[in-house]
Order: structure tokens, then C-alpha cells, then sequence
């Protein structure tokens, strides 16, 4: 049991600021995205690369 009193017993001790800020909510939005297109590019990327290898081999095996 807490000896800190409060007039409201749902209102948590520090206050209403616990937890991330609209500007904290932002930046971790922002970054996501921005980590999800770079992987979505590398990826990508990672596709036509074994793509181009593929044919590649597969001309090279005909000719």
C-alpha cells in the first residue's frame, strides 16, 4: 500500500504525463516508415539482383 494520498485513486502518483508525447508518438511514426522503406527497397533490390543472376546463369547454360 502506497503512504502517498490521492485525491483520485485512479489518477496514477506522477502525474498524466507518464507515457510517450504527441511529438514522441510522431517521431517514432516517422521513423518506422522510414525503416520500413529502406528495407522494402533493399529487399526489392535483393529480388531483381538474384533475378538478373538467374537469367543470367540460364543464358549463359543455353549459349
Amino acid at each position: 500500500m502506497s503512504l502517498v494520498s490521492a485525491s483520485n485513486q485512479w489518477q496514477p502518483i506522477y502525474g498524466d504525463d507518464i507515457g510517450p508525447t504527441t511529438s514522441d508518438r510522431i517521431r517514432s511514426g516517422v521513423s518506422l516508415s522510414v525503416v520500413l522503406v529502406v528495407l522494402g527497397i533493399t529487399l526489392a533490390g535483393g529480388l531483381a539482383l538474384s533475378v538478373l543472376v538467374l537469367f543470367g546463369l540460364f543464358g549463359a547454360s543455353i549459349g
